[in-house]
């Protein structure tokens, strides 16, 4: 009798544990899934709302990318803006390009623009969050931004400066007032969250 009810016992204390296990496993995995930002749809009809995106874009790749490297939010924003035309660009729109990122592996998928060079392409990206993270690729791995790279390392936080270093991005003379005007804009009239 007693090895029965040792045995009742050693039942019900297992199906107990595991169906605890179970559940808290369970549950702690709907959690942590719960605190994975999601990705943005990019539906906006304000700047607010296309800055909200990128954001969320930032956060989603800083959860699910290993080895990210840091970047300067406000200069990040303020490119994707200037770049997309606050993400209104037929690049933007169509192509998932935040930061008018060029191909000349035309084999890949790219749009062209209208002035039709040939030789180069704007690539087109599955979610605009693939440009974000292709953008800050570039930063860390273009030879052009060694400079950039350095004065994060050194703990730079002021995009204004940041900003400097990044003359082999830009393809238009006016390129640094123009970001730094959005920064200003961006720091005055917008939330960063």
């Amino acid at each position: 009798m007693k090895t029965v009810i040792r045995t009742l016992m050693a039942v019900v204390v297992v199906a107990f544990c595991s169906t605890t296990f179970y559940y808290y496993t369970h549950q702690g995995k709907a959690r942590a899934e719960a605190l994975i930002p999601k990705l943005p749809d990019f539906e906006h009809t304000n700047n607010q709302q296309f800055l909200d995106n990128v954001l969320q874009c930032v956060d989603y790749i800083d959860h699910t990318t290993t080895g990210l490297y840091p970047v300067n939010v406000e200069l990040l924003l303020a490119q994707a803006a200037l770049e997309s035309g606050w993400g209104n660009s037929r690049f933007a729109r169509v192509g998932k390009n935040l930061y008018g990122i060029r191909t000349y592996d035309l084999k890949e998928p790219h749009m062209l623009p209208s002035n039709n060079p040939k030789k180069w392409g704007v690539k087109v990206y599955q979610h605009e969050c693939d440009s974000v993270l292709n953008y800050i690729n570039i930063l860390y791995t273009g030879g052009a931004y060694k400079k950039y790279r350095e004065l994060i390392e050194n703990g730079e936080t002021d995009p204004h400066v940041l900003i400097e270093t990044l003359g082999a991005y830009a393809s238009d003379e006016n390129y640094f007032s123009k970001i730094k005007s959005i920064l200003r804009k961006i720091e005055n009239e917008y939330k960063i969250k």
